[in-house]
This record gives structure tokens, C-alpha cells and sequence, in this order.
């Protein structure tokens, strides 16, 4: 980054003014239109999918094309790059089945009941463990330093335990069974650790600070910084979460640098308790494309800039430009960076001129 951009990212994270939010332009959001090549050798629709069948040349392949096409962009992040985030990585870890689709990968459950479960904590021998850090390792010898190299995406521990055994069942199952549930999730909390710590141990350091996440999941820090997430929280109460979940969070949150938490509107209730954690450095709130709470989004958003330095993501679609004015109006851009999706090059460069004029006109 030059100088005077870098500059914006540290005031970022000290939430201090500097007359506009950052901006970030995220090409493509299904696999198949941000990763072509990988998906074209993939196995076909509902296969199971293995660690062999993702290809590192042609993945390596497809992040230079990305990698080429944000710099045309040229907006306030550059191309940052993650290992095939779009497998669910850490339930594959764990066991899970993993299938693909044209546009997507799934996990299905690889347990019939805690009871008889084998309760083996996976190790970084693990195929898929073996496969993902092949995957960083091969990026950064390409990178070359010319562009970030990431931890990939891991969600978090209520997610790989609603894979593990079925989403309908993850609620219930922390009602009837909450003792093994506790053990369970220790043993996911701490197989995520090993594997996001593997990850940094690999990134080389850098006097400019470190950029975390791929695509819309992407923020500045001073020291090394991992996403985490809990989807799965959408399935649970705020009690559960709370009983379970939570301090868990905390525990994974201490220990590393720095940390960035990927929310979904689909769980406003837990921002109260997030912004509360100060082993959460940023949060990140989408706007959902359905079902969105716009008014209680909105009031996330303040909630959470209050108190963490903020990251919005939506998709570049039609109301676009009235949201945009909406929200450089009535946010201050102190701790604010706003994300957004759009399909090429060509329309992330037609963005990054329109968001210009709208801050010149507002700000």
C-alpha cells in the first residue's frame, strides 16, 4: 500500500477521523466465478470432494488473474489472498464428508452420536490440514511479497459442531448432552487454534502491519490478525450462546495478535455481547441480499462502531448509491470501511469513481 493509505488503515483501527470510510471492492461471490479453473477440475455435482482433487496450479493460476484484476481497481485494499476459502476447511478437519457443487462446497455430518465418537482431536497430519497449509505455502512463494497472504476462512466451533452432526440437531444436542457438548466444543476450540496458528506461523512478518480475510472479509491490522465466526449462532438462543459459545470465542480471540468477528444479521442479539470482548479487535456486519432487519442493521452498525472499528459488506447492487449516501451521511467514517461485492474489474473501478463523488458531495 502507499504511505498515505497505509495511514488510513492505522486511523481504521484507532477509530480516529479521517474524512471518508475506506472503501473495498471485492470481485465475484460464487467459487466458481472468483475460482474457474480450480472448479473446472473438480469433481462433478454431489461428488465427494478430496484434498487431491483441488489443484494448486490451477488455484495458483486463478489468485494471478485475481490478482491482476483488483490492481486495476486499485481502491483502498489491495488483492489479498486466501487458501481456496470457499472449502469448509475446519469440519473437513474434523471429518466431515465435504461435496461440491457448480457454485459452492458443503459439509455433511460425520457423526451418528457423541456418545460412541471417537474423541480424537485431529493433527496438522491431517489430509486436509496438510492440503491448506500446502495452499499457503504455495501462495506466499508465488506472492513474492507482491501482494497478502492470509488465513484462510475457518468459521468458528458452532459451526463445525452444526457440520459434525447436523444443524437441527446442534441446539438440541447442548440441551440434552451439555457436558459432552462442552468437551466437544473445547476440542473444536482448540483444533481451530493449531490450525489458524499454523497459518500466521507461515506468513512472513512485515513492518506495514497485515491484512486478514479474503474477499469481503478483509481489515488491517498492526500485528497478525485471523477471522473468526459463528454462523451457527442463528441456530441457538442468546442463553446458549452465552452458556457455550461465548467464552469459548474469548478463549480462541486470546490467543492471537489480533482479531476480526464475521457477523450475519441473522444474529443482531449478539452484537451486545461482542463489542463487550476485548480480545475482539474489529467486527464485520453484512447487509443480507433476503430476510434483511435494515432497521436493526443499521442500529448494529452504530452499536458496534461505538465501540470496535467497524466493517460493512453488501453486495454492489441497484440501491447501491442511495444506501452509500444514507450511510456517509448519518455514520462518521472514524473506524468505518465499507466492503462491497461487484462482478468485474470494470464495475469495481466504476464503483471506486462513484464513491469518490459521493464523499466530495457529503463529506
Amino acid at each position: 500500500m502507499f504511505e498515505n493509505t497505509l495511514e488510513r488503515h492505522r486511523a481504521f483501527w484507532m477509530r480516529q477521523e479521517t474524512g471518508r470510510p475506506l472503501l473495498g471492492c471485492n470481485i465475484g461471490f460464487y467459487v466458481n466465478e472468483r475460482f474457474p479453473r480450480v472448479m473446472e477440475a473438480m469433481p462433478t455435482t454431489g461428488a465427494t470432494v478430496s484434498p487431491e482433487d483441488i489443484r494448486v496450479d490451477l488455484f495458483l493460476e486463478d489468485c494471478e488473474h485475481l490478482y491482476q484484476a483488483y490492481r486495476e481497481i486499485d481502491d483502498d485494499y489491495p488483492y489479498v489472498a486466501a487458501a481456496f476459502p470457499y472449502i469448509p476447511w475446519m469440519e473437513a478437519i474434523m471429518g466431515c464428508p465435504v461435496r461440491s457443487s457448480p457454485t459452492s462446497f458443503w459439509a455433511e455430518p460425520c457423526i451418528e452420536d457423541w456418545e460412541t465418537w471417537h474423541w480424537q482431536r485431529p493433527t496438522l497430519e491431517n489430509p486436509w490440514a496438510r492440503k491448506l497449509l500446502e495452499l499457503v505455502r504455495a501462495l506466499i512463494e508465488q506472492s513474492d511479497g507482491r501482494y497478502t497472504v492470509a488465513p484462510t476462512l475457518m468459521r468458528g466451533p458452532s459451526d463445525m459442531l452444526a457440520a459434525m452432526h447436523g444443524a437441527a440437531q446442534l441446539p438440541l444436542n447442548l440441551i440434552d448432552f451439555p457436558n459432552l457438548m462442552m468437551r466437544a466444543i473445547e476440542l473444536c476450540a482448540e483444533t481451530w487454534i493449531e490450525v489458524g496458528q499454523a497459518q500466521l506461523a507461515l506468513i512472513p512478518e512485515s513492518s506495514e502491519g497485515y491484512i486478514a480475510g479474503d474477499h469481503g472479509l478483509r481489515t488491517w491490522a498492526p500485528d497478525k490478525v485471523i477471522w473468526l465466526q459463528e454462523d451457527a449462532m442463528a441456530l441457538l438462543s442468546p442463553k446458549l450462546y452465552h452458556e457455550f459459545f461465548f467464552p469459548v470465542d474469548r478463549y480462541i480471540a486470546g490467543k492471537f495478535p489480533c482479531i476480526a468477528f464475521h457477523l450475519h444479521g441473522s444474529a443482531l442479539w449478539a452484537i451486545d455481547q461482542l463489542v463487550t470482548a476485548p480480545e475482539i479487535d474489529v467486527i464485520e456486519l453484512n447487509l443480507e441480499a433476503a430476510m434483511c432487519d435494515v432497521e436493526g442493521t443499521l442500529a448494529g452498525w452504530k452499536k458496534i462502531q461505538a465501540n470496535k472499528p467497524l466493517v460493512m459488506w453488501r453486495l454492489y447492487e441497484n440501491d447501491f448509491w442511495t444506501w452509500l449516501g444514507m450511510i456517509l451521511t448519518e455514520f462518521p467514517s472514524a473506524g468505518l470501511s465499507i466492503q462491497t461485492t461487484v462482478k468485474d474489474a470494470e464495475e469495481g473501478k466504476r464503483v471506486k469513481a462513484g464513491f469518490f463523488e459521493a464523499v466530495n458531495r457529503v463529506c
